[in-house]
């Protein structure tokens, strides 16, 4: 069976033949709508995501259920990897904070993944920015939701 590259149209009691690419076009056209402002929906780190008092809160979580693995200056160890510095950004860099906060929630600490709540989870990683130098803010990082998908960690360009 031969493949038509023509496509009849009807409208009201003419009809007229487009040429398939032209249908297709005017199909992709509509069904893609207007354009999306995701890029305007997308906050990187450098613009301050987290206060400073929740750094301070998360640094004090960060001592009494991470520092056993991740070492008290975020460094790691064999088994537990870095949190501050090139490690963290080659792991973590052009992900979303929703990404890491997801991870962590759902891995750490190691037996007692989602202990923290989640608000301590967004503390610890307000402090965790913090000591890989990402500015502070004037709003806390927020305990989970959509936003934080938006929010990128990125290096210094």
């Amino acid at each position: 069976m031969a493949v038509s590259f023509l496509r009849r149209v009807t409208l009201s009691k003419n009809s007229f033949v487009l040429p398939a690419a032209v249908v297709s076009y005017i199909i992709c056209a509509l069904a893609a709508g207007t354009p999306s402002n995701a890029a305007e929906n997308v906050t990187s780190v450098w613009e301050g995501v987290y206060t400073k008092e929740q750094a301070a809160r998360g640094k004090t979580r960060y001592f009494s259920s991470c520092a056993v693995c991740h070492g008290a200056l975020l460094q790691g160890d064999s088994d537990s990897p870095e949190l501050a510095g090139n490690s963290f950004m080659k792991r973590w860099g052009d992900q979303s904070v929703g990404t890491l906060f997801a991870f962590a929630s759902s891995q750490m600490p190691v037996g007692r993944p989602g202990s923290l709540g989640v608000q301590g989870y967004a503390d610890v990683i307000a402090y965790i920015l913090a000591t890989n130098g990402f500015p502070e803010g004037q709003r806390e990082l927020p305990p989970g939701g959509e936003v934080l998908d938006h929010i990128i960690i990125e290096g210094k360009k």
